[in-house]
């Protein structure tokens, strides 16, 4: 990622946050990689007052997070927090003492208006159905477990059940108004 201004922030847009991985890191859509990035996402929900995701999904070699942040600061501040979590999740189950496992920084994407948000969760939740034939659209691999409102993204999906079976995603509940009263139902 280039070193350009990041995005300005302000507690009423939320954000499209994407992080890479490093090409030598394993696939993130296993439970092995899941449990240390679901670890991480989960020590966020105690600091919601400042940041907190609200959708998520893992990909191969990315991970999907729709945010919303009180400031930069608080943006900066809950993703050097996951990526660390998270690195040092991923290098044990790797057997690495330590290692570079974020590719580059964080990218992170304001979203202005409701159909840009409506358009990001739907991105977000169905990512993996867009690259595999077939694939379900709700995807067990992200928060989609946790969504309800389908039809208010134009998309009608079957309940999935979150791929660590014995709890449920680690996504808060959304508090921007127009982001996500589309998804604002609890499990």
């Amino acid at each position: 990622m280039s070193h350009h201004r990041r995005p300005s922030v302000s507690p009423s847009a939320p954000l499209h946050v994407t992080l890479r991985f490093e090409k030598r890191v394993w696939n993130l859509r296993s439970q092995r990689c899941l449990r240390p990035i679901d670890r991480a996402l989960r020590s966020l929900l105690g600091r919601e007052e400042a940041a907190r995701v609200t959708h998520f999904s893992v990909q191969g070699n990315h991970v999907h997070l729709v945010v919303e942040a009180r400031d930069r600061r608080a943006l900066s501040s809950a993703m050097r927090s996951l990526s660390i979590r998270i690195a040092r999740g991923l290098n044990k189950v790797m057997g690495r003492r330590r290692g570079k496992v974020i590719a580059a920084r964080y990218h992170a994407r304001a979203l202005r208006s409701p159909t840009d948000a409506k358009n990001v969760v739907r991105y977000v939740l169905a990512n993996h159905a867009r690259h595999v034939p077939g694939a379900a659209i709700a995807d067990p691999w992200s928060s989609a477990a946790r969504f309800h409102a389908w039809a208010a993204i134009g998309l009608s999906a079957a309940p999935v059940a979150y791929a660590l079976p014995t709890i449920g995603p680690p996504v808060s509940t959304p508090r921007t108004r127009w982001l996500l009263a589309l998804s604002a139902r609890p499990a």
